[in-house]
C-alpha cells in the first residue's frame, strides 16, 4: 500500500482558511455592542416668531465627557483642562445656559485643536447626529443660516431623564432669531434759526417692542422616530473598536491558501 505523505504547508494553509470562519462572531459581538451604544441628537431649527422651520447652515458637536465606573462624569481628554469640575454636576446643572458658554468659551479659546462631529442643517431645518451614550455634549453653531443669528450653544446629557423616563433619542428644539440689520446714519442737517417759536405736537408713533429674548436653553424632547444621521467629522481622530472590512479580505485569502495547499498536496502524491 501506498503511503501518502502530505506536504508540511498544507496544515498551515488549511488552519488560515479556517481563520475568516472563527473571527466572524467576534466581529458580529462587536457590532451589536456599538449599535446598542448608539444614541442620536436631532436638532430642529425654528424661527423664534413664526415657528416656521429654518434651512441652512451647519453645527458642530463636541463630546464632552464620559460616565465612569462609579457612574459619573469625567471630561474627555479634549475638554480635561476646563477648570469647572463636571463630576459633581446634575443633568439639570450641566444643561444650563452657563455651563453651556463656560464650554463654549472653552472652545472657541481651543478653535482648531479640538475635534467634533459636523451636521448640515437641511430644507426641512433639521440636523442629525448619531453619538454615543452615558456622555455630556456641546452643540455649537458653525455657520448661521442667511438672515439669522447663530444659535446660542447648549448642553445634551444622554441618555436625557426626565419623569423618571431615559431618552436616548432627543430632539432640541432651540428657537433662532433674525438678524437686526441697522438703518444706515444720515448726516444730520443744520437747523436755521427762527423767531417764530412753532408749538411743539405731541408724538403720535407708537413705541416698537423689541424682539424677545432669545431662549438659551432649547426646548428637549423624545424622538420617537428612527433617526438617521447628517453627520461626519470634523477633525478625524483614532477610531476603536472592530469593523466589518476585514471579512471578505481573509475570507479570500483563506480560500487562496486553501486552493494552493490542495495543489500542493496533490502535487505531492503524484
Amino acid at each position: 500500500m501506498r503511503e501518502v505523505k502530505s506536504h508540511p504547508l498544507c496544515s498551515f494553509f488549511l488552519a488560515l482558511a479556517m481563520l475568516p470562519c472563527l473571527l466572524l462572531p467576534v466581529f458580529q459581538k462587536a457590532d451589536r455592542v456599538d449599535a446598542a451604544d448608539v444614541s442620536n441628537i436631532t436638532i430642529q431649527m425654528h424661527d423664534l416668531q413664526t415657528g416656521v422651520a429654518i434651512k441652512g447652515g451647519s453645527l458642530v458637536v463636541y463630546q464632552v465627557a464620559k460616565k465612569d465606573s462609579a457612574g459619573k462624569f469625567q471630561y474627555t481628554s479634549q475638554f480635561s483642562s476646563v477648570t469647572k469640575s463636571i463630576s459633581s454636576l446634575s443633568q439639570d446643572q450641566i444643561m444650563t445656559a452657563d455651563f453651556a458658554n463656560t464650554l463654549a468659551s472653552y472652545v472657541t479659546a481651543n478653535q482648531g485643536k479640538l475635534s467634533g462631529v459636523s451636521a448640515q442643517i437641511s430644507d426641512s431645518g433639521e440636523a442629525s447626529v448619531n453619538v454615543e451614550g452615558d456622555a455630556v455634549y456641546l452643540v455649537t453653531q458653525d455657520t448661521a443660516a442667511s438672515g439669522y443669528e447663530k444659535m446660542n450653544p447648549f448642553c445634551v446629557v444622554l441618555p436625557y431623564t426626565v419623569d423618571g423616563k431615559s431618552m436616548s433619542n432627543i430632539i432640541a428644539q432651540p428657537k433662532m432669531k433674525k438678524k437686526i440689520t441697522s438703518l444706515p446714519k444720515y448726516p444730520t442737517t443744520p437747523t436755521t434759526p427762527s423767531s417764530n417759536k412753532t408749538p411743539s405736537t405731541p408724538s403720535t408713533s407708537k413705541k416698537v417692542k423689541s424682539n424677545p429674548r432669545h431662549p438659551a436653553v432649547p426646548t428637549i424632547k423624545e424622538n420617537k422616530k428612527t433617526p438617521s444621521a447628517t453627520n461626519r467629522v470634523v477633525k478625524s481622530l483614532p477610531q476603536t473598536g472592530q469593523l466589518n472590512w476585514p471579512i471578505p479580505l481573509l475570507a479570500l485569502l483563506g480560500l487562496t491558501f486553501f486552493t494552493w495547499g490542495w495543489a500542493a498536496q496533490e502535487s505531492s502524491e503524484r
